[in-house]
């Protein structure tokens, strides 16, 4: 890819990210550690949540790659490629966090790694494939507009996938239904944390993104 001339960004302390990364893993820690065992699933409920967080931060994380990329294309300012490259690393990363914990919670629950016959689970499976496969593509064709272009593509395809995926056993938002004012607290806490992760986790591949293409 062309170099840069210039960053949308100051550049920032050391020391600022490892007080964003500390206060994301101290968050997460903490919702982790106070959320209660839930009556049937005991203290599976944790490893649950984690997975629920983690989808949803990371379809955010794939919503804001699309956009940057999008930026890019309508705009050619050359300081947005590096953002939606970072932020498209940083989402296929956090959806690869995701598949793991969702499997683990799978087993878990159902006593199986990764349930086949549930429809939201294949549509996973589909966007770990899809987006790993489109971001190897984008790193060997090595051009720009090809890779912000397919980055939209990405984002269209995953949304597109997740949201429209039936389920058969998987509750409808269990979240979102919960009558527990103290489960739907500790979610957001964990949401939060993992953005703040998320936001540490792009800002680094955003630095590691300028150097290949100033290096």
């Amino acid at each position: 890819m062309q170099p840069l001339t210039q960053s949308l960004t100051p550049k920032r302390p050391r020391w600022a990210r490892l007080a964003l990364a500390t206060l994301g893993f101290v968050g997460l820690g903490a919702a982790l550690w106070l959320m209660p065992p839930e009556q049937t699933l005991g203290n599976v409920i944790k490893v649950i949540f984690l997975h629920g967080a983690l989808v949803r931060v990371a379809l955010l994380t794939f919503g804001a790659a699309g956009a940057l990329s999008l930026a890019f294309l309508l705009s050619r300012r050359a300081a947005l490629l590096p953002w939606a490259m970072a932020t498209q690393k940083g989402a296929v990363i956090l959806w690869i966090c995701y598949a793991l914990t969702s499997m683990v919670s799978t087993w878990l629950s159902w006593g199986e790694w990764i349930a086949w016959e549930e429809p939201r689970v294949r549509a996973s499976v589909h966007v770990l494939w899809f987006s790993m496969a489109c971001l190897l593509l984008v790193l060997w064709m090595d051009n720009r507009y090809v890779a912000a272009a397919v980055n939209v593509l990405v984002t269209g395809v995953t949304w597109t996938l997740i949201r429209g995926a039936t389920i058969l056993r998987h509750p409808f938002d269990p979240i979102g239904s919960s009558g527990s004012e103290a489960y739907q607290t500790l979610y957001w806490v964990m949401v939060a944390a993992l953005m703040v992760l998320a936001f540490v986790l792009v800002g680094w591949l955003h630095k590691l993104e300028n150097k290949n293409l100033t290096g």
